[in-house]
């Protein structure tokens, strides 16, 4: 049993080149469960048409009477589902169409819980505007990786009887978790092996108004508080892994979660005092970063050198 499940809001114009990408995938799906979140421009009545028109009678759309957010939309979306493999897709991508039939074998192995592919970035206009580098491999990937490089929603699949547990045990009611692909992505590690699939086989769509934040707005734009409060629910994101870890009896896995919660720690302390001695710590220990640019963004931020990062940016950008 395979399953594809896709929150919708206002996506009437991208919409119909993913449900064909999902429509024409080599291995068919044995649903697609689809959950509009009261949407204002005609997507609801779209999809229906689509799923008349093409007479798709394993296919599923309803309606949220109210707007619950994309988060809510796909937990709702979970509980429909109680075995097999599950997708997650957005509304305004497009799948390359073995990305079912290459994702689908790794999760038959049962001690696999989750793997997730690599994904180009597109535009309005379907052109390539970033492409990741591939090793060439795919790569289990372990919990110290995933608290710090989660993959996006729409990159993975899963075992479903994982899913099931993590909402049955109501680990989404945990702080930190307020992303389907944080809240899963994250915890999967704790069932099973994660597997890094090291091929295209996905474009995720970059515009103005889609939910996934565009590259442009990446830029040093924010405040030093609005760091301080991002990485205080980071911190708290990871002490609710710690509590499921202590729960599962997952002693090889406490380590791993503390050293995160340290290294968040130190970050919050020096963006409030902005001491030279706590930098020093950050920057012999920067190895546990996710990325040198996440150090650079601590720094820049607790000296309130945006202007200047923002300007450097453009001058790299030329």
């Amino acid at each position: 049993m395979i399953s594809i499940l896709m929150a919708t809001y206002n996506g009437r114009k991208f919409i119909e080149q993913q449900l064909d990408s999902i429509r024409l995938q080599y291995l068919a799906p044995d649903a697609v469960i689809i959950c509009d979140d009261a949407s204002s421009d005609g997507t609801y009545e779209f999809i229906q048409h689509y799923i008349n028109k093409y007479e798709l009678s394993t296919w599923q759309v309803s309606q949220n009477e109210e707007n619950l957010g994309h988060f809510n939309t796909f937990l709702h979306l979970v509980t429909q589902v109680q075995e097999g493999l599950v997708f997650f897709s957005d509304q305004d991508d497009i799948w390359l169409p073995d990305k079912v039939s290459t994702l689908s074998p790794y999760l038959l192995d049962p001690s696999v819980a989750m793997a997730y592919n690599q994904s180009e970035i597109i535009d309005q206009y379907n052109k390539v505007i970033e492409r990741p580098s591939l090793c060439g491999h795919s790569q289990v990937k372990e919990l110290g990786f995933l608290l710090k490089k989660w993959p996006s929603g729409y990159q993975t699949a899963f075992r479903g009887e994982v899913l099931k547990d993590i909402l049955d045990k109501s680990y989404q009611e945990l702080p930190g978790f307020d992303y389907h692909d944080v809240l899963f992505g994250m915890l999967a590690p704790l069932y099973g092996q994660v597997i890094a699939v090291d091929k295209i086989l996905d474009q995720h769509r970059i515009h103005f108004s889609n939910v996934t934040q565009s590259i442009d707005s990446k830029s040093f734009n924010k405040t030093r508080q609005s760091r301080i409060d991002y990485l205080e629910k980071v911190l708290a994101r990871y002490q609710s892994v710690k509590r499921i870890v202590l729960k599962l009896k997952r002693q090889d896995q406490e380590d791993i979660v503390n050293e995160a919660i340290q290294l968040t720690q130190w970050r919050i302390k020096f963006l409030q005092c902005r001491k030279p001695s706590v930098m020093w710590y950050l920057l012999k220990n920067k190895h546990l970063y996710a990325g040198e640019k996440d150090l650079v963004s601590d720094i820049v931020y607790a000296f309130s050198l945006n202007r200047w990062a923002m300007w450097l940016l453009k001058i790299i950008k030329r």
